[in-house]
């Protein structure tokens, strides 16, 4: 019987902050749940837990070295509502700042698609290369059937 391991998902990598996060060359955001008005201490939130990977440079997407972070809570209200649709799925994205639409509020952060076909094929590149490397591990590993 192969076993089918699939990852809990929790939340061990905090919050999302996109101020950290804004000249990245490419996030790559695996949603894992969304919850719409999540109990938060600040009143209900929409919250998405996800694992985030952030390339912040083209160096780093050149040598595939991001920050990785798993189970990460996204609950900036647009950047959450956004990823609700791509629950078991990923995306790729950038970070950018919308004109605010009343005077005196914050400009509010929203994703951009990466349209870099080069950016995008290094985050997939990376991707599957550690996928690869992932199942490897699963094979070595000693069986208790044998």
């Amino acid at each position: 019987m192969a076993l089918n391991l699939i990852d809990i998902p929790v939340q061990g990598g905090g919050w999302f902050k996109p101020a950290d996060n804004k000249d990245a060359a490419a996030i790559l955001i695996e949603v894992h749940s969304f919850e719409r008005q999540r109990p938060t201490p600040n009143g209900p939130k929409d919250s998405a837990l996800c694992d985030v990977t952030v390339f912040k440079d083209a160096a780093s997407l050149a040598a595939g070295t991001p920050e990785v972070t798993k189970g990460q809570r996204i609950e900036q209200t647009i950047l959450a509502r956004d990823l609700q649709t791509i629950v078991g799925g990923a995306t790729i994205a950038k970070l950018d700042q919308t004109a605010p639409t009343k005077p005196g509020q914050k400009p509010a952060w929203v994703w951009r698609p990466v349209t870099d076909a080069a950016v995008r094929n290094a985050v997939v590149e990376y991707a599957t290369k550690r996928e690869a490397a992932a199942e490897a591990a699963l094979a070595d590993a000693p069986g208790f059937d044998d």
